[in-house]
């Protein structure tokens, strides 16, 4: 059986309140303190204003199956990665990215949702292969 993952996880992580508008790094090491997020070596944040945009990769209108339950944007986002020595929260870099987002989507309460931020790291963009109709009625099929 397959364990759920978490939305409101997924939104704390990647969504929270008060992002840095800059890359300045003493910002950025003030605030992932404030989340009590030094444990993760590396961590990408997205504008909260595209909270609409991030949900949609998890649906027809925005996004496209890549592989099981993971979905990939049509288009590509603004965001930020933040690397840091874990336990300490010493910032090593604060990287400002626009690439496709690959989202891990489940369905809560007869939605779409995202759950997990995948690493894209060689910015894979959507292609005609990727099944556009109907993400979650895929990923219902073959999780649950």
């Amino acid at each position: 059986m397959r364990i759920k993952q978490s939305p409101i996880k997924f939104l704390k992580r990647h969504l929270p309140s008060g992002t840095p508008d800059s890359v300045d790094y003493n910002e950025w090491e003030k605030f992932i303190k404030s989340l009590g997020g030094c444990d993760r070596p590396t961590q990408s944040f997205l504008h909260p204003k595209d909270l609409d945009r991030v949900r949609a990769v998890c649906s027809d209108e925005g996004g496209k199956v890549f592989k099981d339950n993971l979905c990939i944007s049509q288009q590509p986002f603004t965001f930020v990665t933040v690397r840091s020595t874990p336990g300490t929260c010493g910032i090593r870099k604060v990287e400002q990215e626009r690439k496709h987002l690959i989202l891990a989507c489940e369905v809560l309460e007869n939605q779409c949702v995202p759950v997990h931020f995948e690493g894209n790291p060689t910015d894979q963009r959507p292609s005609n292969n990727h099944d556009v109709s109907t993400p979650c009625f895929i990923v219902d099929k073959l999780f649950l």
